[in-house]
């Protein structure tokens, strides 16, 4: 620890996790999340209402979640050698030009190659961005106030692309349209940067004289080495695997049972509020008894239960909001308890933190690409239900696998 890293860790903000000289990185990660991922929460929809199926919207979405899984894990591994700020501007430029191609011309014309190759080049932007501030967060703070640190960028992510995404959506779709909502995405974006990049004067450590060659070959080597990190990966990649289904599935599966799209959206974003408590909650207990302990007894238990709940609540309750949101908010609890995960995995290689922090990355990018695969895979040999019967399996799975992810000092 640094001691310049020791120095911000002092006061009360810092005591709640949000050490001040990087608040401004974390406002700056909400703003470009909402921008980035605009369209996260109505896209299945509005390509299903063009004429496109599920398998090829699921595609979409997997090759999507590909790129976001590869850049992930390079953020990681490439943040100490090239430089955080420097990952962090390529990913404003690469947003733009991903974003342009898809925009103006791939998703007016239905092209459907074109829209795969742009929306893959966006995906490549927000991982990039996010992740490496994630690296930011490890880096500066101290163990004692980590587990609440890591929950803020956390609820910073997830408000961005689960709550205001979804909401400003809803609210802009019926007056603009699409083109236009997804434009002005744009300007969050620019924002989020000039907060995370400009207004924030944190600066991160740098191996300026660091090989990128032989990062991305310890990257790859500390899997084959490592046992817990193989297991860590697998977890943190069930993590999301529910949330990049649902937006998937949900859009599909609920109008059988009378809801509209608005009404998908106005309870999505509602339960992704429960989330911001469970986040900073989980983040809080981690912390207290333990982050391997939280996300054992908490995290893929309730998140299974919730898929098994999210799959039934219609069939029993019918066009119920109530007992939709109920079955949501269980899924948004559970999901704040994988939050101790992003302060457990790197703490399990402490003397190579840059490695196991681009395996935390592999696995949360790679929750985009799986969540989506499961759904090309499984819908249309099982149905929707069949679907998330898989998924609250693995999350059950998720709960058993993370009792071997004990830190070095516990043996």
């Amino acid at each position: 620890m640094t001691e310049h890293s020791m120095i911000i860790q002092q006061g009360i903000w810092a005591r709640l996790g949000l050490p001040r000289e990087l608040c401004w990185g974390f406002l700056g990660i909400f703003l470009f999340i909402t921008g980035a991922t605009i369209e996260q929460s109505w896209l299945a929809s509005l390509l299903q209402h063009r004429g496109f199926d599920a398998v090829h919207i699921s595609l979409l979405s997997s090759v999507f979640g590909l790129c976001v899984a590869l850049v992930s894990w390079f953020s990681g591994i490439g943040a100490g050698v090239l430089g955080l700020r420097r990952l962090m501007w390529a990913a404003t430029l690469i947003y733009f030009i991903g974003s342009i191609p898809f925009i103006g011309w791939a998703l007016p014309q239905g092209h459907y190659p074109l829209m795969v190759a742009s929306y893959a080049l966006r995906g490549v932007a927000y991982p990039l961005f996010a992740y490496s501030f994630l690296v930011w967060v490890n880096q500066r703070c101290e163990p004692g106030i980590l587990g609440r640190a890591v929950s803020w960028f956390w609820i910073a992510f997830g408000v961005g692309m689960t709550i205001v995404g979804p909401w400003y959506s809803g609210v802009m779709l019926p007056v603009i349209g699409e083109t236009a909502t997804l434009l002005s995405g744009f300007v969050f974006v620019v924002l989020g940067a000039f907060c995370a990049l400009v207004l924030n004067r944190d600066r991160p450590q740098w191996q300026r004289d660091g090989r990128l060659g032989a990062a991305l070959a310890e990257g790859l080597l500390v899997l084959v080495r490592e046992p817990k990190m193989r297991l860590a990966v697998i977890v943190k990649t069930i993590n999301d695997i529910g949330k990049f289904s649902l937006v998937i599935l949900m859009p599909v599966y609920l109008p059988r049972f009378g809801f509209s799209i608005a009404q998908w959206l106005a309870i999505w974003g509602l339960v992704n509020v429960v989330n911001i408590f469970a986040n900073y909650f989980f983040g809080w207990l981690g912390d207290t008894i333990g982050w391997r302990k939280t996300v054992v007894w908490f995290s893929g238990t309730l998140c299974g239960l919730a898929m098994l709940a999210v799959c039934y609540t219609p069939v029993w309750f019918g066009n119920s909001e109530t007992a939709l949101f109920m079955a949501l908010v269980l899924y948004a609890i559970g999901l704040g308890a994988f939050g101790p995960l992003s302060a457990l995995i790197p703490s399990l290689l402490p003397q190579n933190k840059g490695a196991a922090i681009s395996c935390l990355n592999l696995g949360s990018g790679l929750s985009n690409f799986v969540g989506p695969l499961i759904v090309t895979l499984c819908v249309v040999p099982l149905g929707v239900e069949g679907t998330l019967w898989v998924i609250a399996i693995l999350y059950f799975a998720a709960s058993l696998l993370s009792v071997p992810l004990t830190l070095p000092e516990e043996g």
